[in-house]
């Protein structure tokens, strides 16, 4: 059986349609069959990873995540964030003798955080970014009664 990777931009719209659909959606996994569903209707060759969906869905800006992590206890020291692989950034604060602590990492692109110890994303709920809310009708254009 062939298939097909579809490009970001399709993966994109597939998102945004899933997300308008189906409102929030409590796992990685049901999201990324929803989509791949979605990518059907379009070609029926396309295929995509659960991997892949979340991180375009972040990417694109169309999707807003909560992430549920559990702690590891393995102290780290920076790296990527396993969530959407861009840079940590570190988190620090400065001590009344004047020097710094590292408390934490944060990610640059997601709201993906963690402390001193290596936190692994065990849940990811998705929303849709900016939810449409029901046409409201200005001042101008309501009618009399």
């Amino acid at each position: 059986m062939s298939y097909r990777v579809p490009p970001a931009e399709v993966i994109a719209i597939a998102v945004c349609d899933v997300l308008r659909e189906h409102g929030p959606i409590a796992s990685q996994r049901l999201f990324a069959d929803f989509v791949r569903e979605k990518l059907r209707y379009i070609n029926d060759e396309y295929t995509v990873t659960e991997e892949r969906v979340r991180k375009i869905a972040l990417q694109s800006g169309l999707v807003r995540v909560e992430i549920a992590t559990r702690d590891t206890g393995v102290k780290i020291k920076g790296g990527r964030c396993p969530v959407c692989n861009s840079r940590m950034r570190r988190v620090k604060n400065e001590t009344i003798y004047g020097g710094s602590v590292t408390l934490g990492f944060k990610c640059v692109s997601c709201p993906y955080t963690m402390g001193a110890t290596r936190r692994v994303p065990t849940r990811y709920t998705f929303h849709e970014a900016k939810p449409r809310g029901p046409c409201r009708q200005s001042k101008h254009t309501q009618h009399r009664l």
